[in-house]
């Protein structure tokens, strides 16, 4: 039986290795990440063009439409959506490098015409109610309820996720076909809007009510299989639980000192977001507004930091007033935007003093890395790491791709997620200095990076990390244990039922060998033995036995040579084991072998030979 080191790796807890900590620097820019961001309230339409070094674009990377569906189909169906579309993608996506997103609405007090909802859908025969808009207009609203209008809409939405899903770009869009601007509520506290009288005549029910919002939510998760969709949620439970289960999003149009409308944060963000539910807030009022009626801006927006949000509307103000916004104020939403979402850093880094090189054997290098997410909310994607080594010109010598073993989605604002990476690079590499840098990306979406709250990012999105001196050294192999049964000091343990003995008569290599036979019920493990010397973490090995069975009942179960792996307290880790014997070529000696590499948390082991089974009762005659 033996035990040789494959190839020994850099990792503690080797006698001669030193290790050092290391605190990575951070950075406090503003991250544009995906799934998250402050945007700008661009309006019903594109009226705001700003230049490429607008202070309000430093600040924000998504900008936000709420047309009418009027104003896309006023023509007929879809008959508008190029007029509409293109030049807000070609400007802010094509040209200024950034992120869209939509709300159609099928009724608003602030729109200046009299058909929010196209004419020609009261002409199909869906029934109306007569408001007055916030100018004192006239304005036709449709009866959400009405199964006429529902058909209607949920081809319009059909038609619309056709033309917009997964369009480059497009960050997300919001449900806005039922209510006042496409919030949960009718507006029966505004005046000139639906009315106690308008739902009894219209057939209105909570029942059916909610039975709309179902379906138009289920129109939308078809026509946007690949696109983040918001519901605004309010007071209607069974309308946010149901809209949840069909893979929406929540937000809420009505932030205030006192928090938001409903008190949606603590209802529903916080539980719906560890279920995968992305949370966007929109403030309630304009900052002159504010101002008038005395509330506190800084109170208003800390309120909506102490819940999950990943995204926060900056309607505080519109977009060409941002750049000549107070200064205080300015502040105030740069510093929400370093904690809306996630923001990653890496806490600390634990790296060996040196690089150890070779000029035949390839090398390996332990990092153990410490990360936390001093966002507000979870990250709701699951992210892989890219280790890169570097030579003194900057080259790239080495990559090791990490997926977390905690993964990213679990790295839940103000955790810890401890994580150890083993980085493979070539042999041959010259003496020198090398730079280890890291970057987070996602692997199905090529060249698509994560931006991270460290320090120092290059061109490519990866951030510095330490430099290493790189050292030619003698890295030996060797045996760590070998045992050739030639005296009775072996100490292997037999199981209950087992005999064993040196035989004299029986070897492979040598004058003697260890035979076992008897009848055992009950055990992993014929025979056993615990190691005396460490094994290395993230390093590897080759185990190997030869064996010569007589017989085994039942045959099925053929004996294999085992070694369980364990830490520091002597713990359990993992098994590794080797090729089964062959019973077909039973009489013979078999050399029995395995490669395996250690965990990083491997400090010793033990050995066995192996049954296949914890209670078959199995009989056995055999060398090893």
């Amino acid at each position: 039986i033996g035990i040789i080191v494959a190839g020994r790796a850099i990792a503690a807890p080797a006698p001669a290795l030193e290790w050092r900590a290391i605190t990575p620097s951070l950075s406090d820019a503003v991250l544009f990440n995906p799934g998250m961001g402050l945007y700008l309230a661009g309006g019903s339409g594109l009226g705001y063009q700003p230049e490429p070094d607008a202070w309000a674009l430093s600040l924000c990377d998504i900008v936000y439409f709420r047309p009418t569906w009027n104003d896309l189909e006023a023509d007929g169906p879809g008959a508008g959506f190029d007029a509409y579309f293109d030049p807000i993608f070609d400007f802010w996506v094509r040209q200024r490098g950034k992120r869209v997103a939509f709300r159609v609405m099928s009724q608003s007090t602030h729109y200046r015409g009299k058909y929010a909802t196209p004419k020609w859908v009261f002409d199909r025969g869906v029934p109306s109610v007569l408001h007055r808009g916030l100018r004192g207009q006239d304005q036709v609203d449709p009866v959400f309820w009405n199964p006429c209008y529902l058909e209607i809409h949920c081809e319009f939405i059909k038609r619309l996720g056709r033309y917009l899903d997964d369009r480059p770009g497009l960050e997300y869009v919001d449900i806005g076909g039922i209510g006042e601007w496409g919030e949960m509520h009718l507006g029966l506290h505004m005046p000139g809007r639906w009315t106690p009288k308008q739902l009894e005549q219209t057939g209105f029910t909570r029942a059916k009510y909610i039975a709309a919002y179902r379906q138009v939510i289920d129109a939308h998760a078809r026509a946007f299989p690949n696109t983040r969709v918001f519901l605004n949620v309010g007071s209607h439970a069974e309308i946010n639980d149901y809209a949840a289960l069909r893979g929406c999003h929540f937000r809420q149009d009505g932030l205030t000192p006192s928090g938001p409308s409903s008190n949606v944060g603590k209802l529903y963000y916080h539980p719906y977001s560890r279920r995968g539910v992305i949370c966007n807030y929109e403030f309630h009022s304009s900052y002159h507004d504010m101002l008038e009626k005395g509330w506190d801006l800084r109170e208003t927006v800390e309120r909506g930091l102490s819940d999950p949000i990943s995204y926060l509307n900056t309607n505080i103000l519109s977009p060409q007033r941002w750049e000549d916004a107070p200064t205080q104020v300015k502040e105030l939403f740069v510093a929400a935007a370093r904690k809306v979402g996630f923001r990653f850093v890496m806490t600390e880094l634990r790296v060996p003093t040196r690089l150890n090189l070779s000029d035949r054997t390839p090398g390996r290098l332990l990092i153990e890395h410490t990360w936390t997410n001093i966002g507000v909310a979870p990250c709701y994607e699951s992210y892989a790491l890219e280790f890169t080594l570097h030579d003194d010109d900057g080259k790239v010598v080495a990559t090791q791709r990490h997926f977390p073993v905690r993964p990213t989605t679990l790295w839940l604002p103000g955790d810890e997620a401890v994580e150890r990476t083993l980085i493979r690079y070539p042999a041959g590499l010259p003496d020198g200095d090398y730079e280890l840098k890291v970057a987070m990306h996602l692997p199905e979406k090529a060249g698509h990076r994560i931006l991270l709250g460290l320090a120092g990012r290059d061109d490519a999105d990866r951030y510095p990390l330490c430099r290493l001196a790189g050292v030619t050294t003698q890295r030996p192999t060797g045996i760590v244990y070998q045992q050739q049964f030639e005296s009775a000091g072996h100490r292997w343990s037999s199981s209950p039922g087992m005999e064993s003995a040196l035989d004299t008569t029986v070897s492979h290599n040598g004058t003697s060998s260890l035979r076992l036979s008897g009848t055992q019920t009950r055990g992993w493990n014929y025979v056993s033995r615990a190691l005396d010397s460490p094994l290395l973490p993230a390093s590897k090995y080759r185990l190997s036995c030869w064996l010569k069975v007589h017989s085994v009942e039942p045959t099925g179960l053929p004996p294999y040579l085992k070694i369980g792996l364990t830490d520091r307290e002597g713990a359990w880790l993992t098994n590794y084991q080797t090729n089964p014997y062959d019973m077909s070529s039973s009489g013979a000696w078999q050399k029995l072998e395995a490669t395996f590499e250690t965990t990083f948390e491997t400090a010793g082991g033990h050995l066995a030979l192996e049954r296949g089974s914890n209670d078959v009762t199995t009989r056995i005659d055999l060398w090893l």
